[in-house]
């Protein structure tokens, strides 16, 4: 059976903004152009809709997301965002991380598999999506 809350819904807007990064990180150095790939799986089977269509539990750029790891448990909240806004200390994630990827596109509720190198993290939930508080 399918499960809609893994489905990956992007903006038209999300979706062009990602498109123009991956256009500028494709040609770079190696690890950029290896995360920009990764993201362009994503994007590839991403569905994408308008804005309005989208609704406010969608993960999207600049959205505040809190999830769980799993099988740990510990709870998170970070914003994704852009890769040159990327800032750990302050709990900003870019869309080119692992985390970042997997979170991309979900709805409150999705369960989504996360391969990180050398950590004990299998799965994150999704537990809410913030975009009121988008960036400008």
């Amino acid at each position: 059976m399918l499960d809609h809350n893994n489905e990956v819904i992007l903006s038209t807007n999300d979706a062009a903004t990602l498109s123009a990064v991956l256009a500028t990180f494709s040609s770079s150095a190696v690890p950029a152009a290896d995360a920009a790939d990764k993201l362009a799986q994503v994007l590839s089977g991403a569905r994408v809709v308008t804005e309005e269509a989208l609704g406010g539990d969608v993960v999207g750029l600049d959205a505040e997301v809190t999830y769980r790891e799993l099988p740990g448990g510990a709870r998170r909240t970070v914003r994704l965002v852009h890769p040159a806004s990327a800032d750990a200390s302050k709990a900003r994630i870019s869309v080119f991380a692992p985390v970042g990827r997997a979170l991309l596109g979900r709805r409150a509720g999705a369960r989504v598999p996360v391969a990180l190198p050398n950590a004990a993290i299998d799965e994150l939930h999704v537990l809410a999506v913030d975009r009121t508080g988008r960036l400008s």
